[in-house]
């Protein structure tokens, strides 16, 4: 795939935990378990070509080859699917995040942030020297009401899960909540809530909303039922 523009980003994270980063550099992209995929999945839960990542004109899909185990786009059994930025993908045991740099939106922002993702913070973190990330604000999300883990979460993942999923950030807890109620994204120093295919609505400030949403400081969001406030702090502060 040859383009001017930035290449999307997988952000894959195996079962047994850790998270790295797959560049597509071309399409098709083939997904599965035999090493000549173009990202390739040791997991006994994926088929040897499991799936694949297909170009038309301007627009990328997500192709289920047959696989034995099917593939997820948002917790959704698909055959196929075209696929969107912060789109939360599933291979057997392995989740992908799927971060289109083509995206408007995200060009810029998502090219420089780097370090907010597991492996470089921890770089980060233990090296005390990222000025240029530490001094950013970071988002807060503080629970006001509903059956979570905690009582606050930071928010300093490129995307943030909201659900009951094991890789969920902000974790539901109660008997019936959705694997994926909504799906928190970091575009430069802006958040952005989406709604994911499980169809959970969601409010702002007592208001529903339509596919996306960019929060503000004091936003209140309300979504399967659990009601929370946004805010931002200074990271060095929050560190602190």
């Amino acid at each position: 795939m040859s383009q001017p523009h930035p290449a999307p980003i997988l952000l894959v994270k195996a079962p047994q935990g850790g998270t790295r980063e797959c560049e597509m550099t071309r399409t098709p992209f083939t997904i599965g378990r035999k090493q000549d995929n173009d990202l390739c999945l040791d997991d006994p839960a994926v088929s040897g070509h499991h799936a694949r990542i297909v170009q038309i004109q301007e627009v990328l899909f997500l192709e289920d080859l047959k696989s034995t185990n099917g593939s997820f786009v948002n917790e959704q059994k698909i055959d196929r699917r075209q696929l969107q930025d912060a789109d939360s993908i599933r291979f057997g045991a392995h989740r992908v995040i799927f971060r289109d740099k083509q995206t408007p939106a995200a060009d810029p922002a998502i090219a420089g942030e780097a370090p907010v993702t597991d492996r470089t913070i921890v770089v980060s973190s233990s090296s005390g020297s990222a000025p240029s990330v530490t001094a950013r604000p970071v988002g807060i999300v503080e629970i006001l009401s509903g059956k979570t883990d905690r009582p606050q979460y930071p928010l300093t993942k490129h995307v943030s899960l909201i659900g009951a999923q094991d890789d969920a950030v902000i974790t539901l807890t109660g008997w019936f909540a959705p694997k994926t109620a909504a799906v928190i994204s970091r575009r430069g120093e802006t958040y952005v809530i989406n709604q994911t295919d499980s169809g959970k609505r969601i409010l702002i400030n007592g208001r529903p909303i339509q596919k996306e949403h960019a929060l503000r400081p004091g936003d209140v969001v309300e979504v399967a039922g659990i009601t929370m406030r946004f805010m931002l702090r200074d990271e060095r502060s929050h560190a602190a």
